[in-house]
């Protein structure tokens, strides 16, 4: 069954989730599992806004296990669901960074999120010393990573981990996308995953599957990502670390005039199952 968020929406928690996922302009697939089952350190939050015509989407990794990450997750929950009505969301890393900073080391989080405008196909990615996405451009036919911009010298403090530095600056990448573009994001525990001979997967690892799998669509590409860590680890039960990666095609916003959509979504938000959505991401926080 497909996670589907219309407007207004917000899914999320510190629960292991795989499943398809459905936001206005993506459609695609996320798999989160933690190591010992139960509440695991990897967070994930996807939200639309009130018009519909917005979706973030945000995966962060949190130093630890148990009632610590819970409370990082209700932070993440909370905030995502502050700022789901504002386009940059650089607002919810840095709101995030003053509140965990409060807490200290024991809260450092790295994160990166992204948000999608179908009406203007306008995508825009941050990150809080997360590894890099990687993106599919359908013209090309081919894979690259969006790497971290570096820091200049004058401004040192930029796109450090949540809570480790109350100064940090956050920027963002921009990019308009043609239908048809992915993108893939993930958590250090997949990268990081280990054979026994601790040959870490890598991202070469990442690199051979999407290579391979181009044409594929993004259901079987995430199965065989899946597949091709379990296989690399010997461990179909990925005890070593949190494991968590979302991956989304590019298609087809929603039809009609912005205007009206935007006027029609908020005058018929689909209460009810924003409220369940809410309810449930709360409960697995």
């Amino acid at each position: 069954m497909s996670l589907q968020l219309v407007c207004h929406e917000m899914w999320g928690g510190n629960l292991s989730i795989d499943s398809p996922v459905e936001m206005p302009g993506l459609r695609g697939h996320i798999y989160s599992q933690a190591c010992g089952g139960g509440q695991g350190g990897d967070v994930h939050s996807l939200t639309t806004c009130g018009s519909g015509l917005l979706s973030r989407m945000m995966i962060a990794d949190v130093v630890g296990h148990g009632e610590s990450v819970s409370a990082v997750s209700s932070m993440v929950g909370r905030t995502m669901k502050r700022y789901m009505n504002w386009p940059d969301q650089r607002s919810v890393l840095r709101r995030l960074n003053r509140e965990l900073s409060g807490v200290g080391f024991k809260a450092l989080t790295t994160a990166v999120v992204m948000s999608y405008y179908p009406p203007r196909r306008w995508l825009s990615l941050s990150y809080a010393g997360h590894p890099p996405a990687w993106y599919f451009r359908k013209q090309e036919n081919a894979w690259k990573k969006l790497n971290v911009i570096e820091s200049q010298p004058e401004q040192p403090l930029e796109d450090l981990p949540l809570a480790a530095e109350l100064e940090t600056v956050y920027t963002r990448q921009s990019l308009r996308v043609n239908l048809g573009d992915r993108l893939l994001l993930v958590t250090d525990g997949l990268l990081e995953a280990p054979d026994p001979d601790y040959t870490l997967f890598g991202s070469a690892g990442v690199d051979i599957v999407l290579e391979r799998m181009q044409q594929a669509s993004t259901q079987d590409i995430a199965e065989n990502l899946l597949s091709a860590v379990k296989i690399h680890c010997g461990d179909r039960e990925l005890k070593h670390d949190d494991v968590t990666f979302a991956l989304v095609e590019f298609v087809e916003g929603p039809k009609g005039s912005t205007l009206r959509n935007a006027i029609v979504n908020r005058i018929r938000r689909p209460r009810g199952n924003s409220e369940k959505l809410m309810a449930e991401s709360a409960a697995s926080a």
